[in-house]
């Protein structure tokens, strides 16, 4: 086994805290976590990266969308909807798409706190 990859979030802390007690430093452990139940590993190395939806990009697409629905400046057949700082995101008949998850890695994890 080269590489674990977890899909949810307390899998991926669990998986390396796995292969850290049984010191295998030729194993990876990926997936989708939350950055702090993540950063020890992440800082040890056993985790390289995770990915999670950026939640201040997250909150902000949702009040940008919320506060154009409420103007009317949401239409629903449109393809796309300028949301500012974010740029143009996808709609999908009725949901606003944030797009690609964000990749923590160790240069970037310490700057969130969830």
């Amino acid at each position: 086994m080269k590489v674990v990859v977890a899909i949810a979030a307390p899998a991926v802390p669990g998986a390396a805290e796995a292969v850290k007690q049984f010191g295998r430093t030729d194993v990876k452990v990926t997936g989708l976590s939350l950055p702090n139940m993540s950063k020890p590993y992440v800082h040890s190395g056993i985790v390289e990266s995770i990915v999670l939806w950026n939640t201040r990009d997250l909150g902000y697409l949702t009040v940008y969308a919320a506060h154009a629905l409420a103007e009317g400046l949401l239409r629903h057949d449109a393809r796309n909807f300028q949301a500012g700082r974010l740029g143009t995101t996808r709609l999908n008949v009725d949901q606003v798409l944030l797009g690609a998850p964000f990749i923590f890695t160790k240069a970037n994890i310490d700057q969130f706190d969830f």
